[in-house]
C-alpha cells in the first residue's frame, strides 16, 4: 500500500491568522497540498521546522495518500492521493500569487473525499485522529497504525 501522510495546511506566518482557511482554499482550487517558507530568512529561522516538512513534500510519492483538515473549521476533513512525483517549487518558478499566500512548494493531488462537518469518517476514525505535530508527516505504522489500515480499507472500498 501507499504511505499515508497528514499535512496542515494553514499560514502560520507572523500576522497572519492560522486559522483563516486562504491557504487551505487556494489548494483546494489549484488540486495541490503545500509547505510554506517562502523567504529564505524564514527557512533559516526556522531550519528544523522547514527541513521535515521539506523532507516530507519530497518523500511523498504518486499513489501516496494526504490527510488535512480545514483550518478554519477543523470539521471538514479531507483525504488526497498524490498524483504524481512532481515537487512544484514556487521560488524557482518566481510565482509570487503561491509565495504571497504561504505557498512556497507543492505536490499536486486529487481528492479522494470530502467529509464534511458531522460527516462519519472511516472505519471508526476521530477528526481527533489527524493531526499532525508538525507541518507535514509520515504516519508510522508504528505509531498509528490504525489510520493506515483506516485508510487502505476504505480506499479499496471505492
Amino acid at each position: 500500500m501507499s504511505n499515508v501522510w497528514i499535512i496542515n495546511l494553514k499560514d502560520n506566518r507572523t500576522g497572519h491568522d492560522k486559522h483563516d482557511d486562504k491557504k487551505f482554499g487556494i489548494c483546494l482550487k489549484y488540486n495541490i497540498i503545500a509547505i510554506g517558507w517562502g523567504k529564505e530568512s524564514s527557512r533559516i529561522a526556522e531550519a528544523r521546522a522547514f527541513n521535515r516538512a521539506d523532507n516530507a513534500i519530497k518523500r511523498m510519492n504518486a499513489g501516496d495518500y494526504v490527510w488535512t483538515k480545514n483550518p478554519k473549521s477543523k470539521q471538514e476533513v479531507y483525504l488526497f492521493r498524490v498524483v504524481d512525483d512532481v515537487i512544484n517549487d514556487y521560488i524557482i518558478e518566481g510565482n509570487t500569487f503561491f509565495i504571497d499566500n504561504d505557498i512556497s512548494k507543492s505536490r499536486n493531488v486529487e481528492l479522494v473525499k470530502r467529509f464534511s462537518a458531522g460527516e462519519k469518517l472511516p472505519d471508526g476514525l476521530e477528526r481527533s485522529d489527524i493531526v499532525a505535530r508538525s507541518t507535514a508527516e509520515n504516519v508510522s505504522k508504528e505509531k498509528r497504525n490504525y489510520l493506515i489500515e483506516a485508510t487502505k480499507k476504505y480506499v479499496a472500498s471505492l
